[in-house]
Formats: structure tokens, sequence, C-alpha cells
């Protein structure tokens, strides 16, 4: 026995929105925070704003096909990942 058509929708309808980013909600996420409860996704745009302000996200589960581009922004603009000395 499997799911009624329309109940599959909606629980691919909610999969769906929750790969939103949790901050703009527009963009599929590709990174999910994993220091916060629950587990925050956040899309490329806005992960890379957090890099910029010197707030990154660095404990991350990657969630699509941007992550290694996270990887490629974290590395480029945070000085938590930089090595001094």
């Amino acid at each position: 026995m499997g799911l009624h058509p329309v109940r599959l929708h909606v629980v691919l309808a909610m999969e769906d929105r929750m790969t939103d980013c949790a901050n703009c909600h527009a963009a599929p996420a590709v990174i999910e925070d994993i220091e916060v409860e629950p587990p925050r996704p956040w899309c490329l745009g806005c992960a890379t704003a957090l890099v910029r302000a010197g707030d990154p996200v660095l404990r991350y589960r990657s969630l699509g096909d941007g992550q290694d581009e996270y990887a490629r922004v974290l590395s480029r603009g945070s000085t938590a990942v930089v090595r001094f000395g």
C-alpha cells in the first residue's frame, strides 16, 4: 500500500519548503548549520553574506550543488579558517 498521489504531493511540497534558506526563504539551501538546534539551512548568497560579515557557518552539512562553492568562499573570506603564523 503506497501513498495516495495527493498525500505524496503534500509530502514532497513540505520537503521542498524545508530546503529553502531559513534567512531569505527564496533560494535553495546549499548548507545546513549544525551548530544550532534545530539545524538551520542557508543558501549560498546568505551564507556568503555571513562570511563577509565575519560570522561564517563553520560546522555545516552540505545539502546541494553549491557546497564546493561555499567551501571556496569560506576559505577566501573568513579569518576563522586562515592559519596565522
